[in-house]
């Protein structure tokens, strides 16, 4: 099985309802990588026509459970996989009845097989194209299914900073029946410690912190709503760097260009992550709208993405 760093996923399916084990959530995350691993260099003439082999090596399943459960746990999540219904409409009118995977080996020493269903492909390939980024390392390691919920959700809301859930919101996307104060206790605070102990750690780069919006009466009132503030490593480097005047400047300039919540704008400041980089940068960009070039280019966003493309190395994607 191929190895890469992170894999893609549908906005509509970090806000869809489901209830999926921590288990079960993994052999999909799995997959996603793998086809996204597959496909990144052209889509080969029969994937779409063949089941999806997986084998996840012993080494990495036993990364995953520290208590040995994971045998257990594993051949649960592939019993469940096999029997869920996944139901998707085609673009065409067409529509298609299946199972996520088609079946499970474990070889005892070597590691898990799993067959996933040639139907859910196209679905998969679908998800790699955009949306959010989840890092692998992270969601292959966390243990509660609601930090996992949580951290799709931070990815999600990344270039925005926020997200906001009502209690009766968050427990109809998680499918539970928790009271409120339950809810902040067994589900927010699992989820925020977890996210918190592995930004601590090094293995995740975000977390959330959250606050509540009350009223109604009683003491306090209600909880009306809860607001996740999500703090990410590279919004702290950014406002380190923004002591510089460089910086500053380049940051509102990409702020104008590309608008303020594109991911692009973190892309190109780590593209120009050096100082040099950014004064060089900085004084193009004066130069050419010193000149009077800038505002002469019909496509600004796109003629700006070329230069740092082609002179500081931003990735083409």
């Amino acid at each position: 099985m191929s190895h890469i760093e992170s894999f893609k996923q549908t906005n509509a399916v970090t806000g869809a309802r489901y209830d999926y084990s921590t288990t079960e959530k993994r052999l999909i995350y799995l997959a996603l990588i793998e086809v996204e691993s597959i496909v990144k260099n052209g889509i080969p003439d029969d994937f779409f026509g063949k089941e999806l082999i997986l084998f996840i090596p012993e080494s990495q399943l036993k990364k995953t459970d520290q208590f040995d459960h994971r045998f257990r746990d594993y051949r649960k999540a592939i019993v469940s996989l096999r029997k869920k219904d996944f139901s998707i409409d085609k673009p065409d009118g067409g529509w298609i009845e299946t199972g996520f995977i088609n079946g499970g080996e474990y070889f005892k020493g070597k590691g898990l097989e799993v067959a996933v269903s040639k139907y859910v492909l196209p679905y998969l390939y679908e998800l790699t194209k955009r949306f959010t980024v989840l890092d692998a390392t992270v969601v292959m390691t966390l243990s509660s299914k609601f930090s996992q919920r949580f951290y799709e959700w931070c990815c999600q809301w990344r270039s925005v900073g926020k997200f906001e859930f009502t209690p009766d919101n968050l427990r109809d996307t998680l499918m539970i029946k928790t009271k409120t104060g339950d809810l902040k206790i067994y589900v927010l605070e699992v989820a925020q410690a977890e996210l918190m102990k592995m930004y601590e750690d090094g293995i995740s780069d975000l977390y959330f912190t959250y606050t509540e919006e009350r009223g109604g009466r009683g003491r306090g009132g209600s909880v009306k709503k809860w607001i996740f503030q999500i703090h990410t490593k590279k919004k702290e480097v950014t406002q380190e760097r923004a002591k510089n005047a460089d910086i500053v400047f380049v940051a509102q300039f990409l702020a104008q260009t590309f608008g303020k919540d594109s991911p692009l704008i973190d892309q190109a400041l780590e593209a120009l992550k050096t100082h040099e980089n950014v004064k060089v940068f900085a004084q193009r960009i004066d130069d050419l709208q010193t000149s009077g070039k800038l505002d002469r280019t019909n496509n600004k966003p796109g003629y700006i993405r070329s230069i740092l493309q082609k002179e500081f190395g931003l990735d083409n994607k």
